[in-house]
């Protein structure tokens, strides 16, 4: 309603141009601020953000636009829609389960605490324990053990089974390199840098084919081992009987050569020969020696001419002559050197020979025998604590993360199309 007037307000009325109706002063005012308020409520929304699909501002769209929406539409199906249904109907409804089997094992050795076997030689406990853990690790992944497993278990029909998804199965009728490809997807080995304990894990299609494709790879992975361990003391002991042969031929050289020197000498020991002699002479000095006591006792008793004292010098002379032969047997000056002596010399040097071949062939035949025992006995074992079991519920595929690989990336490229193509009409706008 209308303010009251007061006396002391003129009263006063506005014409408005080209209407014949006449408002007072406080009608135009209000009039006048409903208008500013519709202006400014216009100007606000023309200044609004343009919503994505309806393209174009203001109150009128711009030519084009539902061109544009119907692009929008389209690029949404092909990036987001289409791959989303695909997607889920793959990992929801088609994609095969998978049953994982693990295992995990250290290798150890039947007497030391490495397989020093597996380079011949004595190495630290520690790092040769790890590089044997490498070893198995590099096999179970290589063609070998999967040439070793199709021939034993037939591992391309396990991965080929009818029920399995076109896209996770393989083709057995692909070469080896594509299922060793297929292999490494399958299959998870890995070593612990500070423990060397090895795990294994397998992926398969039924719970018994992954276990028992698991508990091949074990018993060939340990046979691998040994194989290596084996072969390498199976070469040991080729070359210590190889020796054994050579310190033989080389004894029977020694002791021939040493009987053609004895029967060439006419001694079979000449130091025994020297002692023997040695003792005679010892013997017939103490015979000279009475001897001459009894000469030197009948010269003062008797003439010299008497026969017992004849006797007595003959048996003298006999004595001294004997000394002196059998002292010129065990050694003599004279150049034909044929004493003892002179032999033993020469016989010395085909005896020193003799030792020593005897004592290689005592050291070779040891060696030898103590290569067939090590060969004898196992070296290498696996030891599994975490045995391979039954799996009882699939863990592949991974279904939700499989499919936020698909659709995330497919939605964040359908945006940033969607903004490059925002900013290009904007700039053509202009």
């Amino acid at each position: 309603m209308p303010e009251p007037k007061t006396p002391n307000q003129p009263h006063k009325s506005v014409a408005v141009p080209g209407s014949r109706e006449v408002f007072d002063p406080e009608q135009a005012a209000r009039a006048t601020k409903a208008i500013s308020r519709a202006l400014r409520r216009a100007a606000t929304k023309s200044r609004a953000p343009t919503r994505i699909i309806s393209g174009g501002g203001g109150f009128q769209a711009r030519r084009g636009d539902r061109v544009f929406r119907q692009a929008l539409l389209a690029s949404f199906g092909m990036f987001v829609a289409v791959p989303l249904l695909i997607a889920s109907i793959y990992w929801g409804l088609v994609a095969s389960k998978q049953y994982v089997t693990e295992t995990k094992f250290s290798l150890r050795s039947g007497e030391n605490a490495s397989l020093t076997m597996m380079t011949g030689g004595e190495t630290s406990g520690g790092g040769q324990q790890m590089q044997d853990a490498q070893v198995v690790v590099k096999y179970i992944l290589s063609r070998g053990l999967i040439e070793a497993l199709d021939r034993k278990i037939n591992l391309r029909e396990k991965f080929s089974r009818p029920g399995v998804d076109y896209f996770s199965r393989f083709d057995a009728d692909s070469p080896v390199e594509d299922l060793e490809r297929y292999w490494k997807k399958r299959v998870d080995a890995s070593v612990d840098i500070m423990s060397g304990i090895i795990s294994v894990s397998v992926r398969a299609f039924t719970p018994e084919d992954s276990l028992l494709i698991t508990q091949n790879v074990i018993d060939l992975s340990e046979a691998l081992v040994n194989d290596l361990s084996t072969r390498a003391r199976r070469d040991t002991l080729k070359q210590m009987r190889s020796e054994l042969t050579r310190a033989e031929e080389r004894l029977k050289a020694a002791t021939a050569a040493m009987r053609e020197a004895r029967d060439a000498e006419g001694v079979l020991d000449a130091p025994a020969a020297a002692e023997a002699l040695n003792k005679v002479i010892t013997a017939l000095r103490m015979e000279l020696s009475t001897t001459e006591e009894n000469l030197a006792l009948q010269s003062g008793s008797a003439t010299t001419d008497s026969p017992q004292v004849r006797l007595l010098n003959a048996r003298v002379r006999s004595l001294k002559n004997q000394i002196a032969e059998y002292s010129a047997q065990i050694a003599s000056t004279d150049d034909k050197n044929t004493s003892l002596a002179g032999r033993a010399g020469k016989l010395s040097q085909h005896e020193v020979e003799t030792a020593i071949a005897q004592q290689q062939y005592a050291m070779a035949a040891t060696a030898f025998e103590n290569a067939r025992i090590d060969l004898e006995s196992q070296r290498a074992y696996l030891t599994t604590f975490l045995r391979p079991t039954l799996a009882e519920k699939s863990i592949y595929p991974l279904r939700w993360l499989e499919w936020s690989i698909i659709v995330a990336p497919a939605i964040l490229v359908w945006t940033l199309l969607v903004a490059v193509a925002f900013l290009v009409r904007d700039h053509m706008a202009k």
